[in-house]
């Protein structure tokens, strides 16, 4: 009987502390949800959609990628437009700038499915190797932004171009934010220093 009433006991109590999974979606209270993934920006910029800017560094590193509000665009167009035009007053303050030259222009942006296929001038080829994929990883990161994108085809005159990704290697297919993972901003803090024995 003891056994029993034991197994009932320590039953109930496990069943008390499982956590359930829901049987349908459902709406987070606002004071409980998170910031997941979220970049902190520190500007006074306003919107829900971000372009991204190069961070101010030391000089020992390179800038990251900073995501910066941006007023509502409607269009992968529009959020690129607001890339090109740079850094406001606000930002300027701040320190953050681009490597998109100022000459760049979009001819045209479409998207069919996950790809985003944007046709540019040559404005890109003045840039340095390392100012050319800094410019790339804004463009890609930005076009990112708008619902459903997960490719970006760059095009100059109409024609395919091989770009270099993060890592320096060129390719010819569509980019994504995954070939330029080292120049975005970490919101996560540094890890603390190992003690030394």
């Amino acid at each position: 009987m003891r056994r029993t009433l034991l197994l009932v006991v320590v039953a109930l109590m496990s069943a008390s502390c499982a956590i359930r999974e829901d049987a349908a979606p459902r709406d987070i209270p606002i004071d409980q949800r998170g910031s997941f993934g979220e970049l902190a920006t520190g500007d006074a910029a306003e919107g829900a959609s971000r372009i991204y800017l190069l961070s101010p560094v030391g000089t020992d590193e390179q800038p990251r990628l900073r995501a910066v509000p941006r007023s509502e665009a409607a269009t992968a167009e529009e959020l690129l437009t607001s890339l090109l035009a740079g850094a406001n007053e606000d930002e300027n303050a701040l320190g953050l700038t681009s490597a998109i030259p100022a000459d760049l222009e979009i001819e045209q942006a479409r998207t069919v499915g996950t790809r985003l296929t944007i046709d540019i001038n040559d404005a890109l080829s003045e840039l340095s190797d390392l100012g050319l994929r800094q410019a790339l990883a804004q463009i890609v990161a930005t076009a990112s932004e708008v619902d459903q994108v997960q490719q970006v085809r760059l095009r100059v005159g109409g024609e395919n171009q091989g770009w270099p990704t993060g890592d320096g290697e060129v390719t010819d297919r569509p980019l994504t934010i995954y070939d330029y993972p080292e120049f975005v901003e970490s919101s996560q803090p540094d890890f603390p220093a190992l003690p030394s024995a």
